[in-house]
């Protein structure tokens, strides 16, 4: 980082990425722990300095920096791996000079998952009392000059830095192939360790103008590629990611049922979706995300959670109704069909039938229920009819006609909708999970029979909880 040492020699104030110190005392646990939360909330940030030797405003100071200078880095990567754990962090140790004297500048450069203190950073401070620079679980980032706990936009902001460099390499690579002269050849090259069962072999592909030529699929699915090219460049990147992001998750929320992270980051997640490895808990706390708090698309993780734990989910919104979530429940209803809709409405109406004012949902499910047999499940569930347009972005739609015959085309749409809505399209939401019946209600309907077996085992005797108002930052239906 050049440039950044010469900014941060003409700096006359501390940065997100500058941190100015007089000084520091190796033998002072209380500098080595204000040091490490420093160099920690910097990595997370993006990568920064630290610039010793120098006063507040960013004057020299005169304090010598010997005793810094002669620091080992590896002693010190020991240091932070005491409050960190195994956590990564690269750390360069440089002699610079301002008006002929002699400084030291650590170079931090960033994670691409932000670390989290493992041990509390607490040290004496005098007359028996301890003070603490960080604690267990807590994960620091920079605002402005001060290092400090994160929050979510902290998180979402380095999920969104690693994103982009690991597109950005991608798009390189890709540049380099649609550039190339006429004639090249594009070659596929098997990994040294391949990929277990892959019968895969080295092709050689060539890029040609006839119209005639047969096609090449290009796809993020290691099962489906023509080559290793795709699957390591972009899964190995991306998407590694996206599941680093979820175990980041689990951390955060320390034993919680709740997505810790955000509605934007699970939107980003669920635009991925194909791609994420995780167990039943890490799917079942998903779906419990986008059914039970953000009133999301989630039909995706229920293809691949076995059916008790998709019903414990689902169940959780007959027992504790709230709006808009409990239309994630009623949209299931209708598309598991007619014996599900009807047990669950007959449930619905012991409870609501002689009440002066039933909750709306009550009377959506029965018109909902009137319908079947009659319209296409998913086009009932996306409360819709079949001569509609869905409406996408830049004033662009979507037939749903042609969505009843193509599934695809709402997987494909459904995840850009997802990537805009986490780059702050919320007017989208509505359409998201409109896209989500169409994508996966055939397969949802598959699964009916034993679906609505567990759903009703689950729910058994138990009576609907009372009705209450939800709050969500999702609040539109259609």
């Amino acid at each position: 980082m050049p440039d950044l040492i010469q900014k941060a020699l003409h700096a006359k104030r501390e940065t997100k990425q500058i941190e100015f110190k007089e000084g520091f005392d190796p033998s002072s646990p209380q500098d080595w722990c204000e040091l490490i939360k420093d160099i920690v909330a910097i990595a997370n940030s993006g990568g920064g300095i630290i610039l010793f030797g120098v006063d507040s405003v960013g004057k020299v100071s005169g304090t010598p920096v010997q005793p810094i200078a002669s620091l080992d880095p590896a002693d010190i990567a020991n240091k932070i791996s005491k409050y960190t754990g195994s956590a990564e962090l690269e750390l360069e140790i440089r002699e610079v000079r301002k008006r002929r004297r002699e400084l030291v500048a650590f170079v931090i450069q960033a994670v691409s998952i932000p670390i989290v203190f493992a041990k509390p950073g607490t040290y004496d401070i005098g007359s028996g009392k301890q003070r603490s620079a960080f604690s267990v679980g807590t994960v620091y980032f920079r605002h402005g000059a001060k290092s400090e706990p994160g929050n979510t936009d902290d998180i979402r902001r380095a999920i969104e830095r690693q994103l982009d460099l690991i597109r950005n390499s991608w798009i390189k690579g890709v540049r380099k192939v649609v550039e190339a002269p006429q004639g090249s050849q594009i070659v596929t090259v098997l990994t040294s360790a391949p990929l277990k069962g892959s019968s895969l072999s080295t092709t050689k592909i060539r890029a040609v103008t006839d119209p005639n030529a047969a096609p090449i699929h290009l796809t993020r699915d290691e099962t489906k590629a023509s080559g290793i090219f795709v699957h390591e460049e972009v899964s190995k990147g991306i998407f590694d990611e996206i599941n680093n992001v979820i175990d980041a998750n689990e951390v955060l929320a320390k034993g919680k049922r709740d997505f810790f992270l955000g509605q934007p980051v699970y939107y980003r997640i669920y635009a991925e979706r194909y791609h994420v490895k995780q167990g039943e808990a890490g799917l079942a706390l998903l779906l419990h995300s986008g059914t039970s708090k953000f009133y999301a698309p989630g039909l995706y993780w229920v293809l691949g959670l076995p059916e008790k734990l998709t019903a414990q989910v689902f169940s959780k919104l007959y027992l504790e109704p709230k709006t808009p979530h409990i239309q994630s429940l009623i949209r299931m209803a209708i598309l598991l069909g007619q014996d599900f809709s009807t047990w669950l409405f007959d449930k619905w109406n012991q409870k609501w039938n002689k009440h002066p004012q039933p909750p709306s949902f009550y009377w959506t499910l029965k018109d909902m229920n009137g319908n079947l047999g009659k319209i296409d499940p998913r086009i009932i569930a996306a409360r819709t009819t079949y001569t509609a347009q869905i409406g996408l972005w830049e004033e662009r739609s979507v037939a749903v006609k042609e969505l009843l015959d193509k599934p695809d085309e709402a997987v494909t749409h459904l995840s850009e909708t997802c990537v805009r809505i986490f780059k702050g399209a919320s007017y989208l939401r509505a359409a998201a999970r409109s896209l989500d019946y169409f994508a996966y209600g055939l397969e949802i309907g598959k699964r009916a029979k034993t679906l609505t077996k567990a759903l009703i085992r689950e729910i058994g005797e138990q009576k609907s909880g009372d009705f209450t108002e939800g709050v969500t930052h999702t609040v539109e239906e259609h």
